[in-house]
């Protein structure tokens, strides 16, 4: 009797030991907004934006709609950017991650508002 709650008792904590390594996958947010302009120039104004921001571009490809950099001042920032045709425009997509953890996606609104305002003044430009 004495041996059956011995081995009841390491198989209890052997199957809390393996269960608690188990890790869930946090999704990355992502922050999504509809450009006026194609997603050819929707990319080139984020291109633009993100390097004047200083950020360093690792992977620019129109053809996927896929913008991938990092900034060059702090270790581990990363963004990717994403663009697709929409109804009334383009579709762009923003998420971040910093030191492996999924950035807060409000943190990119003033991004989105600068590349917005790229866009805008491009289109109005002679």
């Amino acid at each position: 009797m004495k041996c059956l709650a011995s081995m009841s008792i390491l198989l209890m904590l052997l199957a809390a030991s393996v269960t608690g390594c188990a890790t869930s996958r946090v999704a990355p947010s992502e922050r999504l907004a509809v450009m006026d302009a194609t997603p050819r120039q929707t990319l080139s104004s984020a291109i633009d934006e993100l390097v004047a921001r200083g950020f360093v571009i690792r992977l620019a490809n129109a053809e996927l709609g896929r913008v991938d950099a990092v900034l060059a001042t702090r270790s581990g920032y990363v963004l990717t950017l994403e663009a697709s045709e929409a109804a009334s425009g383009t579709r762009l997509a923003i998420q971040g991650r910093q030191g492996g953890q999924p950035l807060d996606p409000a943190r990119f609104d003033a991004l989105l508002a600068a590349i917005q305002a790229r866009l805008v003044s491009a289109s109005t430009a002679p």
